[in-house]
């Protein structure tokens, strides 16, 4: 559950609601980050470049049961963007990507910027008719990773590599198809002598 300050809340009661999406894309090396108003605004030392128009990003669905992606474009890309999408798709997957709400007072400052969506970046399309370019970028969603395994398993040596000491693992291969024999109550009557 998300904790608002004072300030935000106030913001959001007021009867004029001043808010914009904040974009932040860390490639390596450098930062994209973008905002969907028509002006620069900075929060915590970054500074979000005003994209009103020029771009989309999907509805957020957060919908149990389906982890879903999001998926960005943007139109009327300068020249060294474009040269970005057109890199190695190593530069562009994996990219984390983070989008905010900005709560804006009346100065359009940003008073806080609780996070939406957090993830990765996969593909970079480009699309171009000669005259325009659209860059899309598609995202996986950070939960995603809650369904990967883990590459450990029950044995004596991951149990090792993460606990040094323990030994409770040191026997498990030796017990593998072994028959448990439970002592039944008959036996249990006769070792009583009753």
């Amino acid at each position: 559950m998300r904790t608002l300050t004072p300030a935000a809340v106030a913001a959001l009661s007021a009867p004029e609601l001043r808010i914009a999406r904040l974009v932040l894309m860390e490639f390596p090396g450098f930062a994209v980050a973008l905002n969907s108003s028509n002006q620069n605004m900075v929060y915590a030392g970054v500074t979000y470049l005003g994209a009103a128009g020029l771009g989309t990003i999907s509805q957020i669905d957060d919908s149990p049961g389906e982890i879903k992606g999001l998926q960005l474009e943007m139109s009327g890309v300068p020249t060294d963007y474009l040269s970005l999408a057109l890199a190695d798709a190593t530069v562009v997957q994996g990219t984390p990507l983070t989008t905010r709400l900005a709560i804006l007072d009346e100065d359009w400052q940003v008073i806080e910027a609780p996070i939406d969506w957090v993830g990765t970046l996969d593909t970079m399309p480009i699309q171009e008719d000669g005259e325009t370019c659209t860059i899309a970028a598609t995202a996986e969603s950070a939960a995603v990773d809650l369904l990967r395994g883990t590459p450990m398993t029950y044995s004596n040596v991951d149990q090792k590599a993460l606990y040094p000491d323990d030994r409770a693992f040191e026997y498990l291969n030796s017990l593998i198809g072994k028959p448990i024999i439970w002592a039944g109550k008959q036996w249990l009557i006769a070792l009583n002598g009753k």
